[in-house]
């Protein structure tokens, strides 16, 4: 064979290795996560949650919103419709015949007595959170920051700074609408709190941060992190 060949051939196998290398690495990482998702989903169930943080929060989603009908103040008849008709009939049941509701302080208490670090966010009044705010889980430092604008990639580098100088390990960012963000990268988690168009609760992967939307009214919505900041997220409609 001569050597321009052989050497055509070499190049060929090596490249070959590169993509070979590249693809298993990758699938590595893939497979990492899901591993360390799963885990966390064990440890939970067994009650072994030390290292763990545990971001909590209300539901604010209410599925009967599109059954009330407009509010007209100076109309004391009766129900104008079906949807009106409903919640009146539901809000005459006796207690012991709905649905107990299940609060964020009932999952807080949880998850602390399973070991972890906890943090409980207030969804429903989130412009508290305009500037960012540092809170403690734990030994943990969680970044807190809502986003009701549009935030260029330039913004939102600077806002994860702000915290990330402050002390924070984790990064969490609300928004109403995913739209909000150039980019979701550099959060662990990113929480969608009005997006009429989602599923209530989802949860799903985006360019390596996780989002959720919240769950509906008495529900409680749940993100988890590992020790290593990997994210998954459930959501409580009983204990």
């Amino acid at each position: 064979m001569k050597k321009r060949t052989r050497e055509k051939v070499a190049l060929l196998v090596f490249a070959l290795l590169v993509v070979l290398g590249g693809s298993v690495l990758l699938r590595y990482f893939e497979t990492g996560r899901s591993f360390n998702v799963a885990a966390t989903g064990v440890d939970d169930v067994f009650g072994q949650m030390q290292g763990y943080t545990a971001i909590v929060f209300d539901g604010t989603y209410d599925p009967m919103d599109g059954l009330r009908p407009p509010r007209d103040d100076g109309d004391d008849a009766a129900p104008a419709s079906i949807g009106a008709m409903v919640l009146s009939e539901l809000s005459r049941l006796p207690l012991a015949l709905r649905e107990r509701p299940v609060y964020a302080s009932d999952v807080r208490s949880l998850y602390l007595e399973k070991g972890a670090g906890v943090v409980t966010l207030d969804i429903a009044d989130p412009h508290r959170y305009e500037q960012p705010v540092i809170l403690t889980a734990g030994d943990r430092k969680v970044g807190v920051v809502y986003v009701d604008y549009y935030a260029s990639k330039k913004r939102l580098a600077a806002l994860q700074k702000e915290m990330t100088d402050a002390g924070a390990q984790s990064l969490i960012c609300l928004v109403p609408r995913l739209s909000c963000l150039a980019t979701p990268d550099g959060f662990q988690t990113v929480v969608v709190t009005d997006d009429a168009e989602a599923t209530p609760g989802a949860g799903e992967g985006s360019e390596g941060v996780h989002i959720m939307y919240t769950p509906e009214k008495d529900q409680v919505g749940v993100v988890l992190l590992t020790a290593l900041n990997v994210p998954s997220s459930k959501v409580y409609s009983s204990l």
